[in-house]
């Protein structure tokens, strides 16, 4: 008995095997199978798999952007701009985002989507970076080792290793604050 399922239970799902089973294993096949659907309930829904590809796409891309719009990135206090920041990459899908990386290298529509989902990060992240340290130097590079360790973390992770995050990101916050510039004490 086939159900009725929306484009987003599509995502849901699609991003679930990227997560479980990497881009390779992502196909029509699958996501029906999970889904309880025939195939004719996806090509009602998207007519083509590079459709579904580009709509998942999307998808991915203006949650991320939803995201950054959501959190407060422009805080009173520096604390405050370094928590919005964890809790964006706490809240990240990291195993479907390795997934979406090891696809990315293999097809271009992809790495297309995952230059500017990581652009947008980027610009998020160093206003933030510049609004703690006050530097513009040194919050491109503390914003370039923050995006290595988001995408180094999720590396990790996807290959099983236990890592973490929490940890990392107390360190990254210890890094970014060693840079602002206090007011000298005279004396």
């Amino acid at each position: 008995m086939s159900r009725i399922v929306s484009k987003d239970n599509y995502f849901d799902t699609g991003l679930e095997v990227l997560s479980e089973l990497g881009f390779r294993h992502l196909n029509i096949g699958v996501l029906c199978r999970r889904l309880g659907v025939t195939s004719g309930s996806f090509y009602h829904h998207f007519g083509s798999w590079q459709s579904y590809v580009d709509a998942l796409l999307d998808h991915w891309e203006n949650r991320q952007v939803l995201i950054l719009r959501t959190l407060n990135f422009d805080p009173a206090t520096p604390d405050d701009a370094i928590r919005a920041l964890s809790d964006l990459t706490l809240g990240l899908h990291h195993r479907a985002e390795a997934a979406i990386r090891a696809w990315a290298a293999n097809d271009e529509s992809v790495g297309v989507a995952l230059k500017r989902v990581d652009e947008s990060r980027r610009r998020t992240v160093r206003k933030t970076i510049t609004s703690v340290v006050g530097d513009e130097r040194i919050a491109a590079v503390d914003t370039e080792l923050g995006m290595a360790l988001l995408i180094g973390y999720q590396q990790m992770v996807a290959a099983g290793q236990q890592v973490c995050l929490d940890e990392l990101l107390g360190e990254y916050a210890r890094l970014v604050y060693s840079h602002v510039h206090r007011p000298a004490v005279s004396g």
